[in-house]
């Protein structure tokens, strides 16, 4: 039987086909590529967030998960003991832009902390409020028992130094101390005139002692205070002493006209004058023995709402109410410690952030500022 022969393609059919083919796959690419340019953008893979895996979402729903982590309350632990609280009661707000610009920064299989700021003056309130449910009374008797108490001034320092570290897993561990019982205390047999104080932020019962000129015993005594350690803003304290302390060998006056301030390193204390009048004095720390305040007679030359103030081992971020008379050397107000009235700068003049605000208004860029 006789073989037909196959039929042999014709030459341009098998370059027809060829050609479709290879504007299909064109095609194919250029609707891939439409489709890659009119998707949203994406988080990296692998990105994640206290907890939030934000890996390949849409950037609009990434930021709204964001936003949600500042309604979240953090855990305040002590042991196997734990309060759910807002972030508020630390003083902290999220930064919701930083945070999102680090997410949007951070490489594909990042976990990313969020950023917080904080203010000190809120984060003690709220940590003395909270100190009511977590302190634990000591109990005296035959067979005592030590107590718990909540170290304030410890963990305001934490948060100072790096609050977005300590709250990126959502809980803040809380620093304790323990508390002995009471010992009981002789009933307080002064009959003088007396002053109620209100407690304030950022004092504490040696400021307190000396802004009347009392004995600090005297005042715990009169107030069955046995750890002077502990007060809490808010708190009613009876002063065995009759209105505001005024010293009594008051420093003269850098001038007998205008105005003019004075600063005495030996006794810790500010004195603001008006021709030649004291009309205002509060204690404050200057220099550490190693970073003293220089002395001297100078001028205010620049005053600052708010300044950030840097050194070798330090950095201390919107320091409240400066005013700069020499130098870096300046009267400003001091967030991070209460322990007024004693030696504790790297040169400048501290204050209470209130008394700082009182000077600042009072005092105009040119006043006189002599420091002995």
């Amino acid at each position: 039987m006789r073989r037909t022969a196959p039929r042999r393609l014709s030459p341009y059919l098998v370059m027809g086909g060829a050609a479709g083919i290879v504007i299909l796959i064109l095609l194919m690419g250029a609707a891939g590529i439409a489709v890659i340019a009119l998707s949203p953008e994406r988080v990296p893979t692998g990105v994640q967030i206290a907890g939030l895996t934000l890996s390949d979402q849409p950037f609009a729903s990434a930021r709204t998960s964001i936003e949600s982590l500042a309604d979240d309350p953090i855990s305040a632990t002590d042991r196997d003991r734990r309060w759910e609280i807002p972030l508020s009661d630390l003083g902290a707000t999220l930064n919701v832009d930083a945070t999102w610009q680090a997410v949007q920064d951070a490489p594909a299989n990042t976990r990313v902390n969020p950023i917080y700021t904080v203010d000190l003056n809120l984060a003690q309130s709220g940590l003395f409020a909270l100190s009511e449910s977590v302190n634990i009374a000591a109990i005296p008797g035959d067979t005592p028992q030590m107590g718990r108490s909540m170290d304030i001034p410890v963990m305001l320092d934490r948060l100072r130094v790096d609050v977005s570290g300590e709250l990126a897993d959502g809980a803040f561990d809380l620093d304790m101390i323990e508390v002995a019982p009471e010992v009981e205390q002789p009933a307080s047999t002064y009959t003088g005139e007396t002053t109620t104080h209100m407690v304030e932020s950022g004092q504490e019962l040696g400021l307190i002692a000396r802004q009347y000129g009392v004995n600090i015993d005297d005042i715990m005594l009169l107030n069955d205070i046995t750890d002077p350690n502990i007060i809490w803003v808010g708190q009613e304290l009876t002063i065995p002493a009759g209105g505001e302390y005024v010293p009594e060998n008051i420093p003269a006056a850098p001038s007998s006209s205008g105005k003019s301030i004075l600063v005495s390193t030996g006794d810790q204390r500010i004195y603001a004058y008006e021709n030649g009048q004291m009309v205002w004095t509060q204690i404050v720390s200057t220099g550490l023995p190693a970073t003293p305040t220089v002395t001297g007679d100078y001028n205010i030359y620049v005053k600052y709402v708010a300044d950030d103030m840097s050194g070798d081992d330090y950095f201390l971020p919107q320091v409240p109410y400066t005013m700069y008379y020499f130098q870096g050397y300046a009267i400003h107000g001091t967030y991070w410690h209460n322990k007024f009235g004693r030696p504790m700068s790297h040169g400048c003049v501290n204050l209470p952030v209130e008394q700082a605000q009182w000077i600042f208004n009072w005092a105009e860029v040119g006043t006189l500022v002599r420091v002995v």
